[in-house]
């Protein structure tokens, strides 16, 4: 067969430049993973990087002074975003109040969506029913209601997942695997049943704020979410961290699960909660909080991708003395009159290397100074404090680091899912 020869025009010195031009826009990152990679990103310049950064991070800003963003850069289907928000506005019978929330999924989304779908509302009824006509509510009251509310829909996650066997230990070990098998799945179908059970496997912490119309302000924890208040007075923003990280590197958290299973020695191991879950408090994550059966038994027969039948049976024999995960939440109360800001955010704010040789109150002090230099300016390049704070988070001014951090063409995720939602309250901003 003859060979057939093609010849190609020699590329201009013009082309050869663009050429040159196209790959100096891009550059090669191992990511903090020596001998690994290298992968490609793309560089950007302002104001590209801000504008790529704010409709990546769908950010947002309403018109009673919340502004948002919301995170996940890896464009894979298995790194989608666990992350949810809420804002909303209320018309209660003693005015306007304001509800937010950051909800930080894990393991799967099915939690998380029920919880944000469910708990707002819950909430704002739970308020409306609970203010008299005389249009006042005592702050206490309101705190019990929050308090009540997290707790209630944990707890009817678990009840729901609990209907679906017998309660008798000994006649749900009576049921073999076929039987519970097809209790999630019929006819090839997975049914109502499955939605139940996934919505318990997984799990979600969240942090809210709350405020009314005359000064107070509840904040709730649960999990590793994060909230920050600053305070401007006489001109100058000052804050702290109002809540506390529920994870085994809390010493107070570290203390509680030990004293509630007293030499367990699997209740905290390699720095999770029986060697699988960091956050020490969360909605769902039912099969935690409940006998071992339901794992060894009813969980390893529920077909889903994200724990083998095998790890659950294995995690069985460490759960003794459930529950593992406490649904009891923080709850915070202000009164202000100064005007402030309250942040949320997920624990994905900590998971680049922009902070790693900071140290805890360096961080929320450097937080307060961006968050409130934003709110101060109307002139400022980013007028969104969320969006400031991002970029701050995923490289600030080097360009390359932010550039990295948003763009780099990676399979796996390489930064976790981050929410940042702040609410500024008398700071000129509406």
């Amino acid at each position: 067969m003859a060979t057939s020869v093609i010849s190609l025009p020699t590329a201009s010195s013009s082309e050869n430049l663009h050429a040159l031009a196209e790959v100096s826009d891009f550059g090669l990152t191992d990511m903090g993973y020596p001998g690994q990679g290298p992968w490609t990103y793309r560089i950007l310049q302002d104001p590209s990087l801000t504008e790529e950064l704010c409709r990546r991070s769908g950010a947002r800003t309403y018109l009673f002074g919340v502004d948002v963003v919301s995170l996940q850069p890896c464009p894979s289907h298995i790194s989608q975003s666990q992350d949810r928000y809420v804002v909303e506005e209320w018309d209660l019978p003693d005015g306007k109040w304001i509800f937010n929330g950051v909800f930080d999924g894990h393991l799967n989304r099915h939690t998380v969506d029920f919880v944000v779908q469910m708990l707002p509302s819950d909430i704002k009824q739970a308020l409306h029913a609970a203010i008299p006509s005389s249009a006042f509510i005592c702050p206490s009251q309101v705190s019990h209601i929050l308090h009540s509310a997290v707790r209630k829909i944990d707890n009817t996650i678990t009840s729901h997942f609990l209907d679906l066997f017998p309660r008798d230990s000994t006649a749900l070990d009576q049921l073999n695997d076929s039987d519970i098998q097809l209790a999630f799945k019929r006819d090839g179908r997975y049914n109502h049943n499955y939605d139940v059970a996934v919505r318990s496997l997984g799990g979600t912490t969240l942090v809210l704020s709350l405020t009314d119309s005359r000064g107070n302000l509840w904040v709730v924890n649960l999990g590793d979410c994060r909230a920050v208040l600053g305070l401007r007075q006489h001109g100058i923003w000052s804050g702290k961290q109002i809540t506390s990280v529920h994870d085994p590197h809390n010493p107070g958290e570290l203390s509680r699960v030990s004293l509630e299973h007293p030499d367990e020695v699997d209740a905290i191991k390699d720095g999770r909660v029986i060697g699988f879950l960091e956050p020490t408090r969360a909605i769902g994550d039912t099969w935690l909080k409940v006998p071992a059966i339901y794992a060894s038994r009813v969980y390893s027969n529920l077909k889903q991708p994200w724990i083998s039948s095998k790890k659950f049976k294995e995690y069985a024999k460490r759960i003794l003395t459930p529950p593992y995960i406490s649904n009891i939440p923080d709850i915070h109360h202000y009164v202000l009159d100064q005007p402030y800001f309250v942040l949320l955010a997920s624990d994905g704010v900590l998971s680049t290397e922009r902070y790693a040789d900071m140290e805890a109150e360096e961080i929320v002090e450097h937080w307060v100074n961006i968050t409130g230099r934003a709110l101060d300016s109307r002139s400022s390049k980013i007028s969104n404090p969320a969006l400031c704070l991002l970029r701050d988070m995923i490289g600030g001014d080097d360009t390359h680091m932010a550039s990295r951090n948003l763009t780099v063409e990676m399979e796996e995720r390489w930064m976790d899912d981050t929410t940042i939602l702040i609410q500024g309250v008398g700071c000129g901003r509406l």
